[in-house]
């Protein structure tokens, strides 16, 4: 390798690495506008926009049209990834303490889509989210389960019977409490695959639960360990939309389910 790539994303890096001009990108790829209304906008001077606004036309993200400053092509697209990289700053933490390596390359490379999102700590609090989010669907529940709670199938048998749409996706190395698979793994059994649907895959690296338009995801920390504490949760849509395709990228590619090849403690 030439190494021309990694010298042509650090120029772009190089004009992205200022306040002003990824405030200034942010702003344009609203709406064009004048070099005054971003100045007003962004409590700078003019002169500072036009200085900074000549560097981002050099580098092809802006143009100028009719007076207005606007995204170029490349700028559209280059805009459209900054939410990655805002998201990653903001939740350095999170990232350090958890890792990505059991998501598909092409959710990490979305990963934008979850700056939407909130971040839920304490295993307490985030029980509880999950209970409300789980009640409250109405049209269809997914969930990705990595291991289960003891109110949690007999919340899945309750939405299935109310008319909601259940599918159930477990691995070989989810966690069953006995109680539950005693209690309400066969009247799941029961009702499937008219209302609730389950399948199974070798191994889940990852919790996911979407319940209409409100989701929820549990990532693994850095031991491999899915963390039952922590989550990513929130009603955005791009998050949501983010959940529900990486489900349904899992549910295509695994199999007949079998509640006695998982773990039942």
């Amino acid at each position: 390798m030439d190494g021309s790539g990694e010298l042509e994303a650090a120029d772009l890096f190089m004009e992205l690495a200022n306040e002003t001009r990824c405030a200034m990108m942010t702003s344009v790829a609203k709406r064009p506008a004048k070099l005054s209304t971003l100045a007003r906008e962004l409590g700078i001077t003019v002169q500072d926009v036009h200085r900074n606004a000549n560097r981002l036309v050099e580098a092809g993200l802006f143009e100028r049209r009719d007076g207005e400053l606007g995204l170029s092509e490349f700028g559209r697209v280059v805009a459209m990834q900054m939410p990655y990289f805002a998201f990653m700053k903001k939740n350095r933490k999170f990232f350090e303490e958890h890792t990505l390596t059991t998501v598909p390359d092409k959710f990490v490379q979305r990963v934008g889509a979850l700056a939407g999102c909130r971040v839920v700590e304490n295993v307490t609090v985030v029980m509880e989210d999950l209970k409300r989010l789980e009640t409250s669907a109405k049209k269809q529940l997914k969930i990705m389960v990595t291991q289960a709670w003891p109110e949690e199938g007999q919340i899945l048998v309750d939405r299935a019977k109310s008319g909601v749409e259940v599918q159930v996706m477990i691995g070989r190395n989810t966690v069953f409490p006995k109680n539950v698979v005693d209690g309400v793994a066969s009247a799941i059994d029961k009702m499937r695959p008219r209302i609730v649907d389950t399948k199974m895959v070798d191994r889940l690296g990852m919790a996911v639960y979407i319940a209409d338009d409100r989701a929820a995801v549990m990532l693994p920390n850095t031991k491999g360990e899915v963390d039952m504490r922590t989550m990513l949760a929130g009603e955005d849509r791009a998050f949501v939309e983010w959940c529900l395709d990486l489900f349904d990228h899992t549910w295509a590619r695994a199999g007949p389910a079998d509640i006695k090849k998982a773990k039942i403690v």
